[in-house]
Parts: C-alpha cells; sequence; structure tokens
C-alpha cells in the first residue's frame, strides 16, 4: 500500500484507513507492506501490528511530499507483490509504474483532492490529472463514497467499486488527560479535524461566538500545510475563552474527546467519506453537518431529509455562518432529542460502516484481479 503518510499515528483519514485495512488484512494470514514517509513513521518502525513496513524519504514541501515519496514507493513496489493498492488521486498519477512491472494494481479515491481550496494553478492542475488517472491507470478502482462514483460515471463514464470508509468500535474513556484543556465532561462541543480550510473551521468559530452558552468549543486538528489558515483561526477566536486549541490528538485523548463531548460539528465544504463523522455517529454523540452530497450520503441512509435533520442528524446550508450558529443553538436547546437521534445513528451505523465487511470486501477486489476469486486465507 502507498500514497499515505504512515500507519500507527492516525495523522488523517487516509491513514486511518490504511491502518485498519492492512493490519486486517494481516490477521487473515495476508503478508502487507506499507510504504511510509520516514518523517512521520515515529522511532522509523519496520512493523507495526504485522504489518511490514517500508521508510522511504520525500522532498518535504507542501507541493512535492506526497509525489515525490509515491515515486519511490511506486519503483519498489513494483517487484515481489501480488497486489499493489494506491490510496489517494495524487498518489494515482504513478499507478501506471507498477502496471507496467506485472502488477495488478488497485486505486482507492478517497475525495476530489483538486477541489481542496489549498492548492492552486498547477497543483491544483495535476491532481484534477491524478482524478483522471484514478479510473484509467489501474485495473480496479474504490471509491469511498456513493457521490465519488456517481462523480465518476456522470463525468468520465468509467465504472468504480463503492465500498466505504469504516469506524472501528468506540472505546469510551473518562476524562483524563484532556483535562489539562479546562473541560469537564459535557460541557464543551467538539470540532477534531485536520485544520484545513475546507473542513470550515473558520465557519464554525464565527458561528460560536455569536451564540450565548456556557459551553466551551474544543477546537481539536492540527495543520496540514496550512499554517497560514491556522493563525487566521487563532486570530478569529482571540478574546473569547470558550474556545480551546488542543493541536493534535491521537489514541486515547482523541477517545477521551468524542466520549465526554455534548455534541460534534463538521462544517466542512468538502469530503470524500468523513471517518471522522462516522467516529462521532459511533459514540451516539449529536451531529452537526454542513448539507454537502458526502455528508448528507451519511446522514441521510433513508433519503429523507426534512428542515435542517435527518434520521442521524442535523444540517445547515454549507458555507452560511447565520445558518450554521441558528442550528447549533437549536440543537443545543433541544439536547434531549438530538441525543435520541444520536443514540438512533449509533445503533443503525454500526453494520454499515464495519471494518470487518468493508475488508471482506476490499479482499474481494484482490482475488478476483489474481484470479483466486472466493478464497479466503
Amino acid at each position: 500500500m502507498i500514497g499515505l503518510r504512515a500507519v500507527g499515528r492516525n495523522s488523517g483519514g487516509v491513514e486511518r484507513a490504511v491502518e485498519e485495512l492492512s493490519t486486517r488484512l494481516v490477521r487473515r494470514g495476508h503478508d502487507v507492506t506499507v510504504f511510509c514517509r520516514t518523517r512521520y513513521n515515529e522511532g522509523l518502525r519496520h512493523e507495526y501490528q504485522g504489518v511490514r513496513l517500508i521508510n522511504l524519504p520525500a522532498v518535504y514541501t507542501k507541493h512535492l511530499e506526497a509525489i515525490t515519496h509515491t515515486a519511490l514507493a511506486a519503483v519498489a513496489a513494483s517487484r515481489g507483490y501480488d497486489v499493489v493498492h494506491v490510496h489517494a488521486t495524487g498518489p494515482s498519477i504513478l499507478s501506471f509504474v507498477p502496471r507496467l512491472f506485472g502488477r495488478k494494481v488497485v486505486v482507492t479515491v478517497h475525495g476530489l483532492d483538486w477541489k481542496r481550496e489549498k492548492w492552486r494553478g498547477l497543483a491544483k492542475r495535476t491532481l484534477r490529472i491524478g482524478a483522471w488517472s484514478a479510473v484509467h491507470f489501474p485495473h480496479r478502482t474504490i471509491v469511498v463514497s456513493r457521490t465519488l462514483q456517481s462523480f465518476y460515471e456522470r463525468e468520465m463514464n468509467r465504472p468504480t467499486v463503492y465500498i466505504p470508509n469504516g469506524v472501528p468500535e468506540p472505546v469510551r474513556r473518562s476524562l483524563a488527560r484532556l483535562s489539562r484543556f479546562g473541560v469537564q465532561t459535557g460541557d464543551y462541543i467538539l470540532f477534531l479535524s485536520r485544520l484545513v480550510p475546507e473542513k470550515g473551521c473558520h465557519y464554525l468559530i464565527e458561528a460560536f461566538r455569536g451564540l450565548d452558552t456556557p459551553l466551551k468549543l474544543l477546537v481539536a486538528g492540527g495543520s496540514g500545510h496550512t499554517d497560514d489558515y491556522l493563525k487566521t483561526l487563532h486570530a478569529s477566536a482571540s478574546g473569547d475563552s470558550r474556545i480551546i486549541f488542543t493541536g493534535p490528538i491521537y489514541g486515547e485523548e482523541k477517545e477521551e474527546a468524542f466520549s465526554n463531548a455534548q455534541a460534534f460539528v463538521l462544517p466542512s465544504t468538502l469530503e470524500g467519506m468523513p471517518i471522522v463523522l462516522l467516529e462521532a455517529i459511533s459514540y451516539g454523540l449529536p451531529v452537526l453537518c454542513s448539507d454537502i452530497p458526502e455528508n448528507l450520503a451519511v446522514l441521510a441512509q433513508d433519503g429523507d431529509v426534512g428542515d435542517g435533520e435527518c434520521r442521524w442528524g442535523y444540517l445547515f446550508k454549507s458555507q452560511s455562518v447565520q445558518d450554521l450558529r441558528s442550528r447549533l443553538g437549536g440543537l443545543l436547546d433541544h439536547l434531549v432529542e438530538a441525543r435520541r437521534k444520536g443514540k438512533i445513528a449509533e445503533a443503525e451505523s454500526a453494520p454499515l460502516f464495519c471494518w470487518d465487511t468493508i475488508v471482506d470486501q476490499t479482499e474481494r477486489v484482490y482475488f478476483e484481479l489474481i484470479g483466486e476469486a472466493g478464497a479466503v486465507n
């Protein structure tokens, strides 16, 4: 598997997905190698829960990091493997390399990266080429949402295999480590994601500042080559002691954050399959999301959308601070109903986004490619 930073650190949605997929494949008896960017593989490990890790360098700049590392990994992965699985559209540009050497190649599209606000000019054009290459270079293309599947059918007339991202069973923890930030159980609203423009945290901060509530806003996440954006977030929150920035949190701290929040808000303007939304739902949290198609596809499983709400949660008009403030205030005013909806979503989502089922589906793609359809190790 190539195209990510590293496993075992949970730095982003792609990394979390590869970690869950690779470790479960190993437990089924497969030999799995993940190519890591040296900087992100803590301790330069060579193994993680049975997964072999190969560390390769990169040119660590915003525009060159992914492609330079993928170039090295694509060559290294061209010999000795039955299947090479490339993750994300940027790295898919080089998915033809292992195919030239006779490897079976799978690409997973986690989102339309060229739409992300941090990319401009040549980088955006290159990522658009990546979106094209993701369905033209590999033998199979997996997409993590129905929205992505519709895009490729409509815009490129190419078939894809829909396999969603999943979510592990929630681990509930009492508040301990996060208490250093001055929060207590049930006294905060949670935002947890990379702090990049398309996640919409700036809309949430502005909306929250206009609410008359004793609750705090816990902003958990780090920069993704977006330090200037992070500075604007801190500036916009200045003077409001209720808004707390934790930086990136992982493992037990992340579990604490979900376990003790009053509600979860995801104001993103662009998604693939938002794993963090699935995680919030798995904890039974009331969730409020922007009404972009990717979020809607998760929350409105039955297709029924009312005035700002659906079966699994609540929606606001994307990029509207006013509507976000109004909907968030309404959710907090009706927490009993919001919690009931959260519990419904928790129960109904568990079988739909189970990682073991997702591994079954991915494994089937692999076996079809290597001529062993239906075999199970």
